[in-house]
């Protein structure tokens, strides 16, 4: 008992800055237009802003420092969280989440943004620069960042985003794309050459398995989006493949729903050769959400993670189910009950639950 509420602490500890993309299939555009780095998350750009406003909160709210007439064209902010667990036979539990400190600027068609965050009594960083001007509606960047291959769900305790961080009683539970690991420094190419439809190509260091077995210390990814926007629904679906050093390779399916303020998002990940040679391991959520009013919805998700694809033994599901509330502009809380429970012949087979709460500050 008390090493699962450690597992949910410490990898509740590293959700990066706020990126939800269930706002961008309702608004039906891309993550990369309410922030600074094109997979979501990096400061909010003016577009992001003005959606918060206008779209996303209860009450509009005028920041001491803020001048909404001003064009200056730097941003600077910062994001913290705060979370209480409750659980069975245990007391209340409650910390802090997170601190990052992040900045941005926008001059035109060049985008730029960085974020320093303390992650584990570790100082993390992160940032890059694109630019949007080119033919056929395309944009090249650079960043040091972990590359963005599905939903950018901001919760690194999702098993396609990371999973439990300290182990329940496998040796991997969960896809490695963390905080905790140095992100790569990579080169992006994307275009848009038709209306709805996304292409582009990601090369970068090694930042999965850094082993030294080959002489290849790069990644490669190339990854598809297409979106269709009607009246009745706009439906989104992202396939991507990326390879690291020929040694470890991942395909990923990603999808989403948006109509009449339901919003459907799904993820499947399947990584070769991560665990162990020849194995494959996969990883898979749904979340389902429904805006009761601006500024209130509820949220349900499922997960499961099977490190060997075997689907029998081994695999863990987890199920949540909770309220997303956000008054102005600069706080988010959130309420939550979560069940979790792992295959293996050893372990309890009764689920673990919690109630977890968390308020949100991004300023």
């Amino acid at each position: 008992m008390k090493l699962f509420i450690r597992i949910t602490l410490f990898s509740l500890t590293v959700s990066s800055l706020f990126a939800l993309p269930r706002f961008a299939m309702m608004e039906e555009v891309s993550c990369g237009s309410c922030h600074s780095y094109q997979g979501g998350g990096g400061n909010r750009t003016a577009y992001g802003e003005e959606y918060a406003r206008e779209s996303l909160i209860m009450k509009d709210i005028v920041l001491p420092w803020e001048n909404e007439d001003s064009e200056f064209p730097l941003y600077f902010g910062v994001d913290t969280r705060y979370q209480m667990i409750a659980q069975a036979d245990e007391d209340l539990r409650q910390f802090p989440m997170q601190f990052a400190l992040y900045a941005g600027a926008e001059f035109g068609s060049l985008i730029a943004h960085g974020e320093v965050s303390r992650i584990s009594n570790k100082l993390r960083y992160s940032g890059g620069l694109r630019y949007e001007g080119l033919p056929l509606e395309s944009w090249i960047g650079v960043a040091k960042a972990l590359p963005v291959l599905g939903w950018r769900i901001d919760d690194h305790s999702i098993f396609t985003r990371g999973g439990n961080l300290t182990l329940q009683g496998l040796s991997r539970e969960g896809m490695p794309y963390t905080p905790f690991i140095e992100s790569p420094r990579m080169l992006e190419f994307g275009s848009s050459p038709i209306m709805g439809l996304d292409l582009s190509f990601m090369a970068g260091t090694e930042f999965i398995n850094v082993s030294g077995l080959t002489d290849s210390d790069l990644f490669t990814a190339v990854k598809m989006s297409y979106m269709y926007s009607g009246d009745l629904f706009t439906a989104q679906l992202g396939l991507v493949y990326l390879d690291e050093a020929k040694l470890i390779n991942t395909s990923v399916v990603s999808w989403g729903i948006s109509s009449h303020g339901f919003v459907w998002l799904g993820e499947w990940a399947q990584m070769n050769g991560w665990i162990q040679p020849e194995i494959t391991n996969m990883a898979t959520f749904n979340q389902l959400s429904y805006r009761l009013f601006q500024g209130l919805d509820i949220v349900g998700r499922y997960e499961f993670f099977d490190p060997d694809v075997d689907l029998t033994t081994g695999a863990i599901q987890r199920t949540s189910l909770g309220l997303e509330f956000f008054p102005v502009r600069g706080i988010e809380m959130k309420l939550s009950y979560r069940t979790s429970t792992l295959d293996l012949p050893d372990a309890s087979s009764d689920p673990e639950s919690q109630i977890l709460s968390q308020i949100h500050i991004y300023l």
